[in-house]
């Protein structure tokens, strides 16, 4: 089993024996989705995916949190992130937890190199798999500044992921 270690000032390790965090995420994820395929929902299970997908935040923080962001989020969702893998690979989405985590580092240093193309793609594949159009998110995302728009697009994916790993069917019921 691979553990992730914090260090104090709540960032995570990039790499733990030779497993970088994204691709740690998506394991973990993917096992989970085949622990709940075979013995339905245990707290247990639930409560690593959570942790672990904290720890891939914390990689993200700070993030650029737009009031309203999460409500529409969770007025979105229609899937538990262990509930993908039939529109994505485990493969593709640590390495779309990777690549977003490296592109945000990239934005925060003010050196992008990565294909701004490719990140949106990427991160529209995974919403998708969630059950949320990014089209919802226009007014969000309709800045001038490149920059500004993937900032607040990273922003979106973090809430997501981190909303999806802890996304109930049951709040639906209960919130009608």
């Amino acid at each position: 089993m691979v553990t992730l270690s914090i260090e104090s000032n709540n960032k995570v390790n990039e790499e733990v024996l030779g497993v970088k965090v994204g691709e740690a995420v998506a394991h973990i994820i993917a096992a989970a989705s085949i622990v709940e395929s075979i013995d339905g929902e245990i707290d247990d299970v639930k409560e690593t995916v959570r942790r672990y997908v904290d720890a891939w935040i914390s990689e993200m923080v700070p993030i650029k949190y737009i009031p309203g962001t999460a409500e529409i989020i969770g007025g979105k969702i229609k899937r538990r992130i262990t509930e993908i893998f039939d529109e994505i690979s485990e493969k593709e989405l640590g390495e779309t937890l990777e690549a977003v985590s490296d592109f945000k580092k990239s934005l925060d240093s003010g050196e992008v190199t990565y294909n701004y193309d490719e990140i949106e793609v990427r991160i529209e594949r995974v919403l998708r798999s969630l059950g949320i159009d990014i089209n919802v998110f226009s007014g969000i995302l309709d800045v001038s500044d490149i920059t500004e728009r993937f900032s607040r697009l990273i922003s979106i994916f973090t809430l997501t992921v981190g909303i999806a790993s802890v996304w109930d069917k049951k709040w639906i019921a209960e919130s009608q």
